[in-house]
C-alpha cells in the first residue's frame, strides 16, 4: 500500500525489480517499498538537466586544451635533394639505382626508387669492393638517396652491396663504371 493507494493502481510501476528478485508485480513494489515519490521525481530531474548541461561542456573544455600545434621529431630523417646531374641508371630487380653528381662533378649520390615492398625488411646499402661501408638501410618503397662524399667513394666502379642483415645474407650487387 503506498500512501493509502494499493499497490494494483501503480501500474506502470508493476514489473519485477531485477531478475533475481521472486516476486512478480506488486508483490515486489511492496515488498521492496520502492517508490518515487515527488521530491525523489524532482531530484532524478534536475540529475538529469544537469549532466545534460555539463556534459557537453566538460567534452567542449577537454577539446579546447588539446594543444594546437605539436612539435614532433620524423620519424625517418629529411631526404636529401636530388643532385642534377644524372651520371648513370642501373634496374636490378624491385630497384631503379640511379648514381647522380652536382654540376661541378665534386659531390656524388646514390638515388635508390623502391618499386615494391621489400621482402626482407632489415635490407642495408654498403658502398664499396674490398671494405665496404654501410650507407644506410633500406625501408618501404619509395625513393631514397645516400651522399657518397663522406666516404670517400670516388673509387672506379662504384660497387654496391644489398645485404640482408637479420640473415646475413647477401642479396645482389651492382657495379656502375663512371
Amino acid at each position: 500500500v503506498f500512501r493509502g493507494k494499493p499497490a494494483s493502481s501503480y501500474s506502470p510501476a508493476l514489473q519485477p525489480c531485477g531478475p533475481f528478485c521472486s516476486e512478480n508485480g506488486s508483490g515486489c513494489i511492496a515488498k521492496h517499498n520502492i517508490t518515487m515519490t515527488p521530491h525523489l521525481r524532482r531530484i532524478h530531474r534536475i540529475s538529469w538537466y544537469t549532466l545534460a548541461v555539463l556534459l557537453p561542456l566538460a567534452w567542449l573544455a577537454a577539446v579546447s586544451v588539446i594543444p594546437g600545434e605539436v612539435w614532433q621529431q620524423p620519424v625517418r630523417a629529411e631526404q636529401a635533394d636530388p643532385l642534377p646531374v644524372l651520371l648513370e641508371s642501373r634496374q636490378s630487380g624491385d630497384f631503379v639505382i640511379n648514381l647522380r653528381s652536382d654540376a661541378q662533378g665534386t659531390r656524388r649520390q646514390i638515388e635508390i626508387f623502391i618499386k615494391k615492398p621489400l621482402e626482407n625488411p632489415g635490407t642495408a646499402l654498403l658502398a664499396g669492393d674490398s671494405n665496404p661501408q654501410l650507407l644506410g638501410l633500406l625501408g618501404t618503397r619509395g625513393i631514397r638517396r645516400f651522399g657518397l662524399d663522406s666516404l670517400g667513394a670516388h673509387a672506379q666502379p662504384l660497387v654496391l652491396h644489398f645485404e640482408d642483415r637479420i640473415h646475413g645474407r647477401l642479396l645482389r650487387t651492382v657495379r656502375f663504371t663512371k
